[in-house]
């Protein structure tokens, strides 16, 4: 019985469609079906119900149980092997936001294999909600992430603190507002978001963390408007806003990260600042593991406050 299929069976309970999970496993869905009907077989019982979406049979539950932990069991035993001939070996999962990927891990990535080489690390963006969800559930081993609650499994510590501001181009500041850029910011931040009514905004989706204060302060402030483009990309939102076809609620630490995007943008602070806690954390109940604690090491020593 094939350890690779286990490891394909795990990954389609977990995203609970065939799709969804040979795209993540960079197979066809024929190939994920084929082997699962062979593991079907070589049991002697059904595992999963296919029905949109996907369930477990009672003998799927158990197969999936007795196969998590013996996936967890195999990735302990290459780490210590590994920690033990070479110093490191073995896969770092690591959870985060794809703009905070973007604008840390190429330092921290580099920093890290220096002095371990042999270890690889696989990079897992998604929204805030996500990267919770894989903390809560033990998929990963490093995440980063706003805690802003207690999370059972996970050990979080503060990394940094993150403020969202609108970043805006001058010229369009100046055309909204009717005064000069620096008068403009002035009184957007004494009097209010509602003086940029009549601006158009560029949105992130808002199940991420400035998306959604990005809507609730347009919210607050009487403005209407859902935007007049709404992406995942901070990035391209800010190429967007440096072409002045709207203002953005981003994270300060990006608009510093990305200068050659955002070095002529006006930064807005908020009437009532927007500061979070973004933190690392790690399951509770994770085998001591040098790579991982250097890796947290890593990221405390070159963005920790």
């Amino acid at each position: 019985m094939a350890l690779e299929s286990w490891h394909w069976f795990i990954e389609l309970a977990r995203k609970g469609n065939f799709t969804r999970a040979a795209e993540e496993l960079g197979i066809s869905q024929q190939t994920l079906s084929a082997r699962l009907a062979s593991l079907e077989r070589e049991l002697d019982a059904k595992l999963i119900v296919r029905s949109t979406p996907l369930t477990l049979t009672p003998a799927g539950t158990e197969f999936l149980s007795f196969a998590a932990e013996q996936e967890q069991a195999r990735t302990e035993l290459v780490r210590r092997v590994g920690e033990a001939s070479s110093g490191g070996a073995g896969v770092l999962k690591v959870a985060i936001g794809n703009m905070r990927a973007w604008a840390m891990m190429p330092a921290v990535i580099t920093e890290f294999h220096k002095g371990l080489p042999g270890v690889r690390i696989e990079l897992i963006e998604g929204t805030n909600e996500d990267l919770l969800r894989m903390a809560e559930r033990g998929e990963v081993d490093i995440v980063v992430a706003r805690f802003d609650r207690s999370h059972p499994g996970v050990t979080a510590r503060p990394l940094f603190e993150e403020e969202v501001v609108v970043a805006i181009d001058p010229a369009l500041l100046e055309r909204v507002v009717g005064c000069p850029a620096p008068e403009a910011t002035r009184r957007v931040e004494e009097e209010g978001l509602s003086l940029l009514r009549e601006c158009p905004f560029l949105l992130e989706e808002d199940d991420d963390i400035a998306g959604r204060i990005g809507h609730n302060e347009m919210k607050k402030a009487g403005i209407k408007q859902q935007g007049v483009v709404k992406a995942e990309s901070m990035t391209v939102l800010l190429a967007l806003c440096r072409q002045g076809l709207g203002a953005v609620f981003s994270p300060l630490t990006l608009l510093e990260a990305a200068k050659t995007q955002s070095e002529e943008l006006v930064r807005i602070h908020l009437p009532e600042p927007a500061r979070y806690q973004i933190s690392v954390g790690r399951p509770s109940n994770a085998e001591p593991w040098t790579p991982a604690q250097t890796f947290e090491d890593i990221i405390g020593a070159l963005f920790g406050d």
